[in-house]
């Protein structure tokens, strides 16, 4: 059992609070957002839900209701714990909404077919960007659906395009949610320009480019090889990457001159 790290800090520990700020949240989002058909994944925000858990909705609500069996959580690793590739092997992770189980035979695939995959739960134990997805998927379809997650400390092209191979042979029906803040910690100006640069970058499925934006415009988004990776997935099924909202900390905080910013976007047919 994977107990939560973070319920209390990121986001309410008490079942009846959390529900209640999710349902804010995804009361606000669908006055924008519609629900979707021929998803192939989301890429939503990890900080305290104070400050990204709204543009998080965003994705969320344009999930269809129709279940989807498994959803592929991958995030980056912010501890450096564990493997440079670590799969989640088997087991429940447990959130205050309940507890949801790991698709033990999907991690088989995974492993067999994307060769820096490794079986490993010490990077998971205290990582915080795949347990803040758990509740907003609880809060949609209760507790009956199954996660893969997958924790990235190596987060180079190689390893998206592996991981991107590795699911198209996967022939289940599955999501990918896809788990990264984007620029850290500089002026709202800059985080603004940074943000929309490596937004336009995604949305071009230019693998090659959107690497090249991160290091030429030094944007220090930590889940860009989660990013890549959907963007791999996409580009490889023929979709398209859509922008539904983008914030910064700012709009919370209200501090203008170190901001993370936050998006929501949406891969789909």
């Amino acid at each position: 059992m994977r107990v939560p790290a973070v319920a209390g800090y990121f986001y309410p520990s008490g079942k009846k609070e959390l529900e209640r700020m999710l349902a804010s949240f995804f009361d606000e989002a669908k006055k924008e957002v519609k629900e979707r058909e021929n998803i192939i994944g989301i890429v939503v925000p990890h900080a305290g839900y104070i400050y990204s858990g709204l543009t998080a909705a965003y994705a969320y609500a344009s999930l269809s209701k129709n279940l989807r069996k498994t959803f592929v959580i991958i995030g980056p690793n912010h501890t450096g714990y564990g493997s440079e590739v670590s799969v989640y092997p088997s087991g429940k992770w447990k959130t205050p909404l309940g507890e949801v189980e790991v698709d033990s035979e999907f991690v088989k695939e995974i492993l067999k077919n994307c060769k820096f995959a490794e079986e490993d739960e010490a990077a998971h134990i205290y990582e915080h960007s795949i347990e803040v997805q758990l509740p907003f998927l609880q809060f949609l379809y209760g507790n009956e659906f199954k996660i893969v997650t997958i924790c990235l400390m190596n987060q180079s092209l190689e390893v998206a395009e592996c991981l991107a191979n590795a699911l198209i042979k996967i022939g289940k029906d599955f999501l990918i949610v896809v788990s990264s803040d984007l620029n850290h910690y500089e002026s709202y100006e800059v985080t603004q320009r940074k943000d929309m640069e490596l937004i336009n970058a995604i949305i071009s499925l230019d693998l090659k480019n959107f690497y090249k934006t991160l290091k030429n415009s030094n944007i220090s988004a930590c889940g860009y090889g989660a990013i890549a990776t959907l963007m791999s997935l996409t580009k490889k099924l023929n979709g398209k990457i859509e922008l539904l909202r983008h914030s910064t900390s700012a709009e919370v905080s209200k501090d203008y001159s170190a901001v993370v910013g936050y998006s929501a976007l949406i891969a789909f047919y």
